[in-house]
């Protein structure tokens, strides 16, 4: 597959031009360039004659979709977008999962719009019942496909607007089911009308930031370049859409490596129950240590692994998540088996238990956000009406939402995270 993006920025890059434009740093990285002539522009792309509009047609056909736009913003800025778009429809109230990124629930507050929470039955699982009368007084679903700690979610077919965060599951297209599970769909493969927000620098050989708003199954992206410049900056990195460029022919010339990491990452699961090392159901590419089972909270666990030269994705009291990529190999997987293995089992330590929080609102996120507001230590807030997104990264899953009351059931949960202080509304208590 060509690689028109790339191309371009390697044919000036030698052609010694006086580099009398932005950025900068007058070449000192070739290809960071800005719009020149023959560059195009990425939020007015003509898909016909344009090179990021060839690159991202080549993304799509290789994704299922029927229209792929690229981020250079992550899936932050495709979850704005996508939301935007809703907006454009009439949409007014969104239905989603608790444990929803906080790219939601800011973008829902900058467009005034309302979410209807649904509850999950377990903390940080994206898996709730869209059924009965749980979409009632909705004009949209947002769903998360893959969750934090590797779990799925399932939506019925539905009449309504569909916007998934696929943040993690970018990879999932190319991954064989019968090997791997059935249930590791790709949003391109639901069957039902969808825009797909998803990060290919967390599973993909791409750079930071690097990302793609997919349309499938007949889903609307007529405004969908209008609404990712609402958002988006008007100086996106060609470093990002040359990563997303080359990512189109690694994966065609290389079409089983992502089956390959994920082979290699079964292996390292296998190994890890021989050694009678605890872990969770999770997606392919993603291990996750049920660190409490093995003597550990989840903190203590990823210092160790740190010890032994593994830097993990993210912990919390329970576990240690450690994510692979479509570059993994099996000697990858061996570095952190041999990690583990170091690690002294102990005595089994009580699960922490984090609540599934249903605080009441008293405002709209959409007003609390930007009402005046003080940050006062975590203790002092109990009763007060929370001001800002607490989400601690990671995972950047909010706790409390901007217009709900700070419970002493919430404070406990942030008291969890090492949270020390919050925002909260000056006026309203």
């Amino acid at each position: 597959m060509n690689t028109p993006i790339s191309d371009f920025l390697e044919k000036y890059t030698t052609s010694g031009a006086l580099r009398l434009h932005m950025p900068g740093h007058n070449g000192a990285t070739p290809h960071d360039i800005t719009e020149i002539e023959g560059a195009d522009s990425l939020y007015e792309t003509d898909r016909t004659k344009s090179i990021i509009g060839e690159s991202e047609k080549n993304a799509a056909e290789l994704f299922g979709a029927d229209r792929t736009c690229y981020s250079c913003g992550g899936s932050t800025l495709a979850i704005q977008a996508a939301l935007a778009i809703l907006k454009s429809q009439g949409c007014k109230t969104i239905a989603a999962s608790r444990y929803s990124h906080k790219s939601l629930i800011s973008a829902a507050a900058l467009l005034h719009m309302n979410v209807k929470w649904l509850y999950p039955e377990e903390y940080l699982s994206a898996d709730v019942d869209y059924s009965g009368s749980a979409l009632d007084g909705c004009d949209a679903v947002f769903m998360t496909n893959i969750d934090y700690l590797g779990g799925v979610c399932r939506l019925p077919n539905t009449k309504l607007p569909v916007v998934c965060d696929n943040a993690h599951g970018a990879y999932l297209k190319f991954v064989d089911k019968t090997k791997f599970g059935e249930k590791y769909l790709h949003p391109t493969e639901f069957g039902f009308p969808v825009m797909s927000a998803e990060s290919a620098h967390k599973t993909l050989p791409v750079l930071t930031g690097g990302a793609y708003l997919h349309f499938a199954g007949g889903a609307d992206f007529t405004r969908a370049k209008e609404m990712m410049a609402a958002f988006g900056s008007s100086s996106p990195s060609y470093l990002m859409l040359e990563s997303l460029d080359k990512f189109n022919k690694f994966i065609t010339e290389r079409p089983d490596a992502v089956n390959f990491a994920c082979e290699a990452v079964a292996n390292l699961k296998r190994k890890l129950e021989g050694f009678e090392i605890p872990i969770k159901e999770s997606d392919p590419l993603r291990v996750v240590v049920n660190a409490y089972e093995y003597g550990y909270n989840g903190f203590n666990y990823a210092d160790k692994l740190r010890q032994n030269g593994v830097e993990c994705e993210m912990s919390d009291r329970n576990h240690a998540v450690l994510l692979f990529s479509a570059a993994t190999t099996h000697r990858d997987c061996q570095r952190a088996l041999t990690a583990m293995s170091l690690i002294p089992q102990k005595k089994p330590i009580p699960k922490a238990v984090y609540p599934v929080l249903k605080p009441k609102a008293a405002l709209p996120a959409y007003d609390a956000m930007f009402m005046p507001q003080k940050k006062v230590p975590l203790a002092k807030a109990i009763g007060f009406v929370c001001g800002g997104i607490i989400a601690p990264c990671p995972p950047c899953v909010p706790l409390v939402m901007p217009g709900e009351i700070i419970s002493d059931e919430a404070a406990e949960a942030l008291r969890l995270y090492n949270v020390k202080e919050v925002a909260v509304i000056t006026k309203v208590r």
